[in-house]
């Protein structure tokens, strides 16, 4: 990742604390032989010393006999989600190492405010050079994808909150969005970016939300192509809906239009029908406060040139 500061690697602990879109997420881990450590991608959006908004309890070892309930939704991929009517249960499969997987059981209150996590244990953990006291013990990655990112859209849409397939930039202070689903060219707008002295939040995943009376939009872990990500977060100012054009072109839209997009663009929570309530909610009062533009343009400086002279043009 690049467009920040080095960040000094984090000394495994038995409590870890990751913060993206100011929701803090707490794990706990009470066995002293199994030592919690963020992996590379979200190192740099670790903190300390905050109230979490969420706690999880990390276990490590074995998974518990508990009936999974109703399924009441299919990823088609790593993760399943159950409920016994009282609590969400996540069935997922991590990957480990990039070749690894190993299953996991994530257990959720209705809130995502407490959670129990239920990870068993890689058969080898290789260890190259002189192995350390420390190194004895096991050092554990309770975010492995896909819980970080599935939690941190749940947590967000119940706190006025949207996770959206976006570039994001910081030019004076103020943020600008450019969202686009796959292959909408949010990376090769991210390398025309870097040319100019903007701040890159993230290249791939924006998270929104209204905080304090302001709509904020801040940078995920989660990066594209251009392998940008900044724990960094900035006042909203516009968002611009991107399309490849034969020239460039800034388009108003309609409240309705902009409400559309979002919810084709953005990380639909369906599946549990509270969150999925605050999602729209939410997407209807961001489609009213923020201006929306189409943003049709050619792959190359005259795009980010166009968008610099709207936003000088706005101010006018």
């Amino acid at each position: 990742m690049s467009n920040g500061k080095n960040i000094t690697s984090q000394p495994p602990s038995r409590r870890l604390q990751l913060k993206i879109a100011d929701i803090v997420v707490e794990a706990r881990c009470a066995d002293p032989d199994t030592l919690l450590k963020a992996n590379p991608v979200i190192e740099r959006f670790v903190t300390k010393g905050e109230k979490p908004d969420c706690v999880i309890n990390v276990h490590f070892g074995s998974l518990p006999d508990i009936a999974l309930g109703q399924q009441i939704f299919d990823s088609g991929g790593p993760w399943r989600l159950y409920s016994d009517g009282q609590k969400l249960i996540f069935q997922l499969l991590a990957s480990r190492q990039g070749q690894i997987f190993v299953p996991i059981l994530a257990v959720f209150e209705p809130s995502f405010e407490n959670g129990e996590l239920y990870i068993l244990p890689q058969s080898e953990y290789p260890i190259s050079g002189p192995v350390t006291r420390e190194q004895e013990k096991v050092s554990l990655d309770p975010f492995q994808a896909p819980l970080d990112e599935v939690l941190l859209v749940n947590l967000l849409a119940l706190r006025r909150g949207l996770h959206i397939h976006a570039l994001g930039i910081v030019s004076e202070g103020r943020a600008l969005v450019f969202c686009g689903v796959s292959g909408a060219g949010k990376s090769t707008l991210a390398e025309l970016w870097k040319k100019k002295q903007v701040r890159i939040l993230s290249d791939d995943r924006i998270s929104i939300r209204k905080k304090d009376g302001k709509v904020w939009a801040y940078g995920t872990p989660w990066h594209g192509d251009a392998r940008i990500s900044l724990p960094e977060k900035a006042p909203l100012d516009a968002i611009y809906f991107i399309v490849h054009g034969k020239e460039n072109r800034i388009l108003p839209l309609t409240a309705g239009d902009v409400a559309i997009r979002l919810m084709v663009r953005c990380f639909p929570t369906y599946y549990l029908k509270p969150v999925m309530e605050s999602t729209m909610k939410f997407v209807e009062e961001l489609s009213q406060e923020v201006s929306c533009y189409e943003l049709q343009f050619t792959p190359d400086e005259r795009a980010v040139d166009e968008v610099l002279s709207h936003v000088e043009n706005r101010k006018a």
